[in-house]
Parts: C-alpha cells; structure tokens; sequence
C-alpha cells in the first residue's frame, strides 16, 4: 500500500510538470509542438514514478524487476 501511495504521489507532481512545461512550449512555439511535448513527457511520467519508488523503497534498483532472491 504504501508504494502505491508513493507512485501516485511521484505520477501526480511529473503529470504537473508535463503540463506546466507543455504550457510553457505552446507559448513560445504552436499547440502541436506542445502535444508532441506534453505526451511524450506525460507517458515517461509512468516509467520514471514506478523508477522512483522503486527507488525510495528498496534504497537501490538491483531488484527493479521483483526477481525472487535466491
């Protein structure tokens, strides 16, 4: 639970930062550049969460893929 807890958090302040910097490209460039921006940032968002606490829960990624230990 409390990794779930933790991905939500992480995935909700990069959704934030996706949206804030793709706000930022449509103002200095078009609304098309943004969207290539914005979702390419917004789908990353879910891989680097679920690094991050991977991350803050083990303290290392050595066993990043729930591998058993032998």
């Amino acid at each position: 639970m409390k990794a779930l807890i933790i991905y939500v958090c992480f995935r909700d302040r990069w959704r934030r930062g996706a949206a804030g910097i793709g706000y930022y490209v449509e103002k200095e460039t078009s609304s098309a550049v943004s969207l290539i921006v914005f979702l390419t940032l917004f789908f990353a968002n879910f891989v680097i969460s679920w690094i991050a606490t991977i991350f803050v829960m083990d303290g290392s990624l050595k066993n990043a893929q729930s591998r058993q230990d032998s």
